[in-house]
């Protein structure tokens, strides 16, 4: 399946004979996200949507078209630009390219020029996602913050890549990722993981719900019996195709270990486990983590991060949770129960109402760790940890009792 290509079509000519759409809607495997005739409404394309090409009409006023051509290259540097004019001189052709476009094909359209040219810039947006990398988000136990740290953690590597990230809601029954930008989606995981479905790069897309933030998500379905018709092969098939169009992809997995969960799992480059500081959350962490060992996950792929630190009612230590793993911690993400229980109930992300919240902070510089090469930490139980936590745990006296 080829990869399907996002395009924008902007002409500044209110009429032309043929229509400056009919050749791109010949196109296979091209998907044409608009017409914009005004570079505000373009820009607002660029900015907010995921768009791989944009056609550029450089008849009429040509040099309103080579700006128009230059603003492309400034503001979406890795989108491609493909020029079509009417002129067939060379002098014409080089300042297109000099502007910024990728590839030049002369009006009236010849459809095998238009193909070549669009296969072009094509194999150079295939090879920008040969290094897509998924990242699965477990949560330990029943309110640990996955959903929350999962959904943020998209959207802020859309944020630092400047490229959209894919979102996956994979807790079929009862995901959180749709209300958590309080959005509803038209289609469902259910809708192209099906047994029977022919998947390709244009379905997919039109399932992918997108959001202004740089995410695109694929939400669970609506109702909980849909859930039964997602099959393993379909899941696998979906995180494939997914890598073609996102360069990072974020899993909401359940707590439920499946044939599903399986199928997520086995290509991950990061497996994030999010739990808190409390016995329940660190005993079932523990569990999780064994059950990624015994589903033969490499451990050096799995992650566990603290959500919701420095609460009052702690009484267990990071320090102490590395030495039961025998692992560092990936990351710890400080309580602010307040900005991010408000960021959830009014279906907003984090940085949206409260870009300086400690818990946001932390999430970005996940992101940053996750997007950067050189920024992993060896995986080495930590200098003068001790095993043991759980005797630890069960040996403490009870906290006094209050008068």
């Amino acid at each position: 399946m080829a990869d399907t290509l996002r395009l924008c079509l902007f002409d500044t000519l209110p009429s032309r004979e043929p229509p400056f759409r009919g050749p791109f809607e010949q196109l296979k495997n091209a998907l044409i996200l608009g017409d914009f005739s005004q570079w505000d409404e373009l820009r607002e394309w660029l900015k907010h949507g995921s768009v791989d090409l944009v056609a550029v009409n450089l008849d009429g006023d040509t040099r309103a078209g080579l700006e128009t051509v230059e603003r492309i290259t400034q503001l979406a540097p890795k989108c491609g630009i493909l020029g079509l004019s009417s002129s067939r001189d060379p002098g014409s052709i080089i300042a297109a390219m000099r502007a910024g476009c990728s590839q030049f094909v002369c009006w009236p359209v010849d459809q095998a020029d238009l193909e070549q040219a669009v296969e072009r810039i094509r194999a150079t947006r295939m090879s920008m996602h040969l290094g897509s990398k998924r990242f699965c988000v477990i949560g330990s136990s029943g309110g640990a913050g996955a959903t929350t740290v999962a959904c943020n953690l998209a959207m802020e590597l859309g944020h630092l890549t400047d490229r959209r990230a894919g979102l996956v809601d994979l807790n079929l029954e009862f995901g959180d990722v749709a209300c958590a930008f309080d959005c509803t989606p038209k289609f469902s995981v259910a809708d192209v993981c099906r047994e029977g479905v022919d998947l390709d790069r244009l379905l997919l897309s039109k399932a992918m719900h997108e959001l202004p933030c740089n995410v695109s998500i694929l939400a669970r379905p609506d109702r909980i019996e849909d859930a039964r018709a997602v099959t393993p092969e379909g899941v696998e098939q979906v995180l494939k195709a997914l890598a073609d169009m996102f360069p990072y992809i974020v899993v909401d997995l359940p707590r439920a270990y499946s044939f599903l969960s399986a199928a997520a799992l086995r290509d991950a480059e990061r497996v994030i486990v999010v739990t808190q500081l409390g016995v329940p959350f660190i005993r079932n962490a523990t569990r999780i983590y064994e059950c990624l060992l015994q589903m033969n996950t490499e451990e050096e792929r799995i992650e566990i991060v603290l959500n919701r630190c420095k609460a009052s009612f702690e009484r267990i230590t990071p320090e102490e949770v590395e030495a039961h793993f025998g692992r560092p911690i990936f990351a710890t993400i400080p309580n602010d129960y307040r900005r991010v229980q408000s960021s959830l109930d009014f279906g907003h992300p984090i940085v949206a109402d409260a870009p300086a919240s400690p818990a946001r902070v932390a999430i970005q510089e996940m992101a940053r760790r996750l997007t950067s090469d050189n920024a992993e930490e060896p995986n080495a139980r930590p200098a003068g940890a001790r095993p043991g936590l759980w005797g630890k745990l069960w040996k403490r006296s009870p906290a006094p009792a209050k008068a």
